[in-house]
């Protein structure tokens, strides 16, 4: 479904000032650029205070899993470059610190921190810089790196030092292929069971109960039947099912609609409804409604449909090559600039 540009809440901690504060920060959005980038992803941990910054997918999981809560892209970093942006950790403190001056690295080498090498690069461009600020009230989370200005200067008005540009990402205009995307073809790397699990838990934790009255009638009258269609659907276009439900699960509010789409459209990803007040597409059960969205999604990377009937209404060969990864679907699928992080955030939370 198409939205207005939607923000991230960066909730940070600052001793003696404030409990807490609610920044927004908006991702990066992205036209189509011809040089390749690595995706910076931005985390925090409710309970130290500190952001982590990373290109790794496998870290970013392993960390939401602990409990860190995932914030989305921060910047996009070029692959290489003339100044690398060094990473150390302090493991006395367990807080990260990340600088582009090598004397600062050795320093706190020099001091008893561990190099753990080089974590991205800054661009020699010096397209978007990233703004550092320091918290000198606290041990942990001492550091705050960011694109917004905004957020800089809310920092600095209640306490943080501004310590001017730390290195600096690409411009959005230069970005292309961006490598360390979260693809969406492929298998699920969740299974069918733990799927089930997570939405039974979270309309539990919503208050609601799944709406059997209404999809019985489609073809599922349970959460397994539910999860069983979408997962059945995915894998007859080879599109990865955990990412249908997580997209499903931001399109819909976790099966509360509310919106232009109704439940009963077995629409569960927004096909057809725009911005400009477009009728959405019905679908005749929730099989169908999600080998829609497969379908959908299959174009954006480039394929027909392996099924023999196409089933997606907007479905048509203009649509090949829009994205490839999650985080494409940003500007594309939605205007959300941030609408790939909201699906990573669901997806990384299974």
């Amino acid at each position: 479904m198409k939205r207005p540009v939607g923000y991230l809440s960066l909730p940070l901690r600052l001793a003696g000032l404030v409990t807490a504060v609610v920044l927004s920060a908006a991702a990066p959005a992205l036209a189509q650029g011809g040089q390749q980038a690595m995706a910076m992803h931005r985390l925090y941990n409710p309970y130290s205070g500190e952001h982590l910054y990373t290109s790794s997918a496998s870290e970013l999981s392993s960390l939401d899993h602990a409990g860190w809560s995932y914030e989305g892209v921060g910047w996009y970093a070029p692959l290489a470059s003339n100044v690398p942006v060094h990473r150390l950790y302090n493991p006395y403190s367990g807080d990260h610190h990340y600088t582009a001056d090598a004397a600062e690295r050795d320093q706190l080498v020099a001091i008893g921190w561990e190099y753990e090498g080089v974590g991205w690069y800054s661009d020699d461009a010096q397209g978007v810089p990233l703004y550092r600020q320091h918290n000198p009230y606290v041990t942990i989370g001492t550091h705050n790196y960011t694109t917004s200005i905004d957020e800089n200067d809310h920092l600095v008005s209640v306490g943080w030092h501004a310590e001017g540009k730390a290195w600096y990402g690409l411009a959005p205009a230069s970005v292309g292929t961006v490598v360390n995307g979260t693809p969406f073809m492929g298998a699920s790397e969740h299974s069918r069971g733990r799927v089930k699990a997570h939405l039974a838990a979270a309309l539990e934790a919503r208050g609601r109960e799944f709406p059997s009255d209404v999809y019985a009638r489609y073809g599922a009258g349970s959460v397994d039947e539910f999860v069983d269609r979408l997962f059945d659907a995915a894998e007859a276009e080879g599109v990865r099912a955990d990412v249908i439900y997580a997209q499903a699960m931001i399109e819909t509010g976790f099966l509360g609609f509310g919106g232009a789409v109704q439940p009963e459209y077995c629409n569960f990803s927004g096909l057809g409804a725009t911005d400009r007040g477009d009728e959405p597409n019905r679908f005749s059960s929730v099989y169908e409604g999600f080998l829609a969205q497969a379908q959908h999604l299959r174009a954006y990377a480039g394929y027909s449909p392996r099924s023999s009937t196409t089933v997606d209404q907007r479905w048509g060969a203009w649509l090949f090559g829009r994205a490839t990864t999650i985080e494409g679907l940003s500007g594309t699928w939605a205007t959300d600039a941030g609408y790939g992080a909201k699906i990573l955030a669901v997806l990384n939370s299974i």
